[in-house]
């Protein structure tokens, strides 16, 4: 009990509570790298958001999970962080609270309605810490968009609202605050205008029915490896010379000729394979037929993504398969698409080459000596197809109404992912290795596509 401690005891579980805290925070502003599409359109850096969301969530609680899992509430959704590393790093108790904190995309929705139901039915079902944090996250994201963006606060204030009512079981004093300001910016706010509309992506430069074959074309059956499973009966010591030999790094569990889990060979130790065991998680599981995206948005959350089949699961899929062939023609087909869309903005946006005006000279000179000689060789082309793709994007994201449809905050930050694409493309092409680093350009890549369909 608390009155039993000793001086040096609580002294001890101070400097603990301080260091997990110390520790989710340069964890969080090491990792992060915001890239996702719309889901936060606060206008200030991550940083400064993270810190305000772990300040208000440390003037109610001083439970150090809650306030580590503030500084952490985003990073799965915005880095190539999963939740396992977050448990392996700052335990499961964390890792638990971020993954509440996450809502999964939902395949198949199509409309901001939809999504919203979506995501009143994830945090209705967290626990009184997380739904703290969220209402932490709603406070400092409205509060930012009433300074910066008021605009944008309409529909996001509108969202708040409608999440606010299955918050209850959070913090009451934040609750009773996020509604209170709500009010007060409903106040504040203007009447909109006609032409005052949150910005959409307008048509392809190719036919939507034809990106839907492409994202049907290549699905989790393509890329899974299949899941070999032992009976839990078996010891530890047997089931991981049978991985070794295998050459494979997961197998799946038996329970009375039932698979109910999985047991990873780093994490097999002296005991019952029950013991050393994991229940597969709904999130991680997706059908044979589910497109990439969906697998790469389970793989934001978790290390392996299991497939299954007629009700069983016969396959995983982990970041590395993502090297294979299948995959590798997939994701050099969804940048082929997105620089295709960004060129024809360009043209709507810049008729006649008047983004020339944008680039620097050298840039521009690049572009018209291999115009030069693309017409040399008679190859008619338009001077905006010499630009490399990073160009395009860093064109394109100079427009802040472009930026804000992305959800990128600046355009220095647009023209550091235009390049971060550029790589990957690279790479995809001349089958190198990506790594960790290219993750979040990915995961960019995979929602750009998947919300091009779901507002076609």
């Amino acid at each position: 009990m608390e009155r039993n401690r000793s001086p040096s005891n609580v002294t001890g579980l101070h400097a603990a509570v301080r260091d997990l805290v110390k520790s989710a925070r340069l964890f969080a502003n090491e990792s992060h790298e915001r890239f996702s599409a719309g889901r936060n359109p606060a206008l200030q850096n991550f940083s400064a958001h993270l810190k305000s969301v772990a300040q208000i969530v440390s003037t109610v609680t001083q439970d150090e999970e809650t306030i580590a899992a503030a500084w952490l509430h985003d990073i799965v959704e915005d880095t190539a962080v999963t939740l396992c590393d977050l448990e392996r790093r700052f335990g499961a108790g964390v890792a638990k609270l971020v993954g509440e904190l996450t809502v999964p995309s939902h395949a198949g929705y199509r409309n901001h309605v939809t999504r919203i139901a979506h995501a009143r039915k994830h945090f209705a079902l967290a626990s009184g810490a997380a739904k703290t944090v969220k209402l932490a996250d709603l406070i400092d994201t409205c509060r930012d968009l009433h300074r910066n963006n008021p605009i944008s606060l309409i529909s996001y204030a509108s969202e708040a609202n409608d999440l606010a009512s299955v918050l209850e079981g959070g913090d009451t004093r934040l609750l009773e605050r996020l509604q209170r300001n709500l009010q007060e910016y409903a106040l504040d706010s203007l009447p909109v205008q006609s032409d005052a509309v949150v910005p959409r992506f307008r048509l392809l430069a190719i036919p939507i029915a034809a990106l839907r074959v492409f994202q049907r074309a290549i699905t989790a059956q393509h890329i899974a490896e299949p899941l070999v499973s032992f009976d839990s009966d078996l010891g530890p010591g047997e089931i991981l010379a049978a991985i070794t030999s295998a050459g494979i790094e997961v197998a799946g569990l038996y329970r009375r000729k039932t698979l109910w889990g999985f047991v990873e060979a780093s994490s097999l130790r002296p005991g019952d394979c029950e013991a050393n065991g994991k229940e597969f998680a709904a999130s991680q599981v997706v059908n044979a037929r589910s497109s990439l995206p969906e697998v790469i948005d389970v793989l934001t959350r978790h290390d392996r993504c299991f497939v299954s089949a007629r009700g069983n699961v016969v396959g995983v899929i982990s970041r590395g398969d993502l090297h294979k062939p299948a995959a590798r023609m997939w994701l050099f087909g969804i940048i082929t698409v997105t620089e295709l869309e960004a060129a024809e903005h360009i043209r709507q946006n810049w008729p006649e080459d008047s983004w020339a005006a944008l680039l620097s000279q050298q840039r521009l000179n690049r572009a018209k000596q291999l115009h030069a000689e693309r017409e040399r060789r008679k190859e008619k082309c338009p001077l905006l197809d010499c630009l490399h793709l990073s160009d395009k994007i860093e064109i394109l994201m100079s427009d802040a109404s472009e930026r804000a449809a992305l959800g990128i905050p600046s355009a220095s930050a647009a023209a550091k992912a235009g390049k971060q694409i550029e790589r990957l493309r690279n790479k995809v092409a001349h089958a190198h290795s990506f790594d960790e680093k290219d993750w979040p350009q990915i995961v960019r890549l995979a929602k750009r596509i998947q919300h091009m369909l779901d507002e076609s």
